[in-house]
């Protein structure tokens, strides 16, 4: 996986740039096991990314990516490639964020950081190589969808990517059926999740839950009917014809509405079903089987837990 590696210095501090087929990894981590697994992983979770849900473009580009060696680091190459918007990434409690096609991590552990590196790695992938934004919902929730991995058994190095495989996702997904709360799919689909970080009752995490759990029901759910319409909304968004689909449907103001604000139901309505009720009981069903008991075990194992 690794090309090429050459020095680096970053604001005095030594480092390295290793080169991939499709990343520019500049770091300053010297060893460990992070740095060993980090190339490979994000190499095999890229294939995913254009793979998994529809035959998408690869990178023609290297994408530039930057894992530094603990929070001071992480915050002074965020003030220098954010520049003015800096200060709302210097919120993030730990981890990294992608923007402009970057991914900006800094080492929290290897599995942690990894974890936030496939979801981040979405965003980056999307920045980089769609023409349209996809609707928020959509674009967080694969990338939560991407989160779920486990190391192969006969080498410790080989990621393999099995989206079901999300304990906090599922969790929070069981907890909210339990209890009745779950967010109902036409707040869903206009919510953002920066909004809900002001909210004390803990959407933010049954967002993330349940846009986690409305990628895998448009995937799978339903008879999987939804597949193929999943697919072609990314072909549709990465070749910049978003816009014009929803304007032959929507009208030309929703298109324009949809595409700035990334928030709202018209893409779900053009591409996937125009009676959001429907749509509704459908999701719920999906969400109530896939919680079932025995469930979990299904989920850990990485298996669908609604095809039993």
């Amino acid at each position: 996986m690794i090309v090429s590696e050459d020095d680096w210095t970053f604001a005095g501090r030594a480092g390295r740039i290793i080169a991939t087929p499709h990343f520019s990894l500049h770091t300053t981590i010297d060893k460990s096991l992070l740095i060993d697994r980090f190339p490979r992983f994000v190499e095999i979770a890229l294939a995913a990314y254009h793979t998994e849900l529809g035959d998408l473009p690869e990178p023609d580009e290297p994408m530039n990516t930057y894992l530094m060696r603990d929070r001071a680091q992480w915050e002074s190459v965020t003030r220098s490639i954010a520049g003015p918007q800096a200060e709302i990434y210097l919120r993030i409690p730990r981890g990294g964020f992608a923007v402009g096609g970057r991914g900006v991590f800094y080492d929290i552990g290897p599995y942690d950081t990894l974890a936030i590196a496939a979801h981040e790695g979405w965003h980056q992938y999307t920045q980089s190589m769609f023409k349209h934004p996809l609707p928020l919902w959509l674009e967080e929730g694969i990338a939560t969808y991407f989160e779920g991995f486990r190391w192969h058994p006969n080498d410790r190095t080989l990621p393999i990517f099995l989206p079901w495989s999300n304990p906090e996702r599922f969790d929070t997904l069981r907890k909210l059926v339990a209890t009745d709360t779950l967010i109902p799919l036409d707040e869903l689909l206009v919510s953002r999740p920066q909004d809900l970080l002001r909210t004390p009752d803990g959407k933010t995490l049954a967002y993330y839950a349940q846009v986690w759990a409305l990628t895998h029901f448009l995937h799978e759910g339903a008879g999987a009917k939804y597949r193929a319409s999943l697919a072609r909304l990314l072909n549709d968004a990465a070749a910049g014809q978003l816009g014009q689909a929803l304007a032959q449907s929507a009208g030309p103001r929703e298109a324009r509405a949809a595409l700035s604000s990334r928030v709202g139901d018209a893409a779900f309505r053009v591409y996937f079903n125009d009676d959001i009720a429907a749509a509704q009981a459908e999701y719920e069903r999906f969400v109530k089987a896939a919680t079932l008991p025995g469930a979990r075990q299904d989920m850990t194992a990485g298996r669908s837990p609604v095809s039993r």
